[in-house]
């Protein structure tokens, strides 16, 4: 049974191989040295580059998504905490946020303004810092009047 899971995960993500590798490998098949003697223009040749191109999307797209998956769940380490490779927690940002006396409500706001500063996006940079510094101070205000 848990053979079966792990071959299933291994066929799930494809193998992600750089493109000196994919022409090492044309090479070795014998690809490039037949593709070198046809005309540049050819209807093999041209054929033969619109799949490599798409191919390569498909491959950018791959690499882009598990980017993507990795900064996530990195970023989820550092806000909820987690366990290092010694056994000994450590505290993630909303365990600082609770210690600090922030409730619930606090630090969803928080999170959110956390949130805004470490993924930047380029048209939305201004007004993500503005609403950030508002969603900070507001929380801030709300655990103020609440402790007094």
């Amino acid at each position: 049974m848990a053979e079966e899971t792990q071959n299933n995960q291994q066929e799930q993500r494809p193998i992600l191989t750089s493109r000196k590798q994919r022409r090492y490998m044309m090479k070795q098949q014998g690809v490039l040295r037949y593709l070198s003697k046809l005309p540049y223009l050819g209807e093999v040749r041209t054929k033969l580059r619109q799949q490599n191109m798409e191919n390569g999307r498909k491959i950018h797209q791959q690499h882009v998504d598990a980017s993507e998956a990795r900064n996530a769940a990195r970023l989820e380490q550092i806000l909820e905490g987690y366990t290092n490779a010694d056994g000994e927690r450590v505290p993630g940002l909303k365990d600082q946020w609770s210690a600090q006396g922030y409730n619930d409500k606090e630090i969803a706001m928080l999170e959110e303004a956390w949130a805004l500063s470490v993924i930047k996006d380029k048209e939305t940079y201004q007004s993500d810092k503005k609403k950030r510094r508002a969603l900070q101070k507001e929380a801030k205000a709300s655990r103020d009047a609440r402790q007094k």
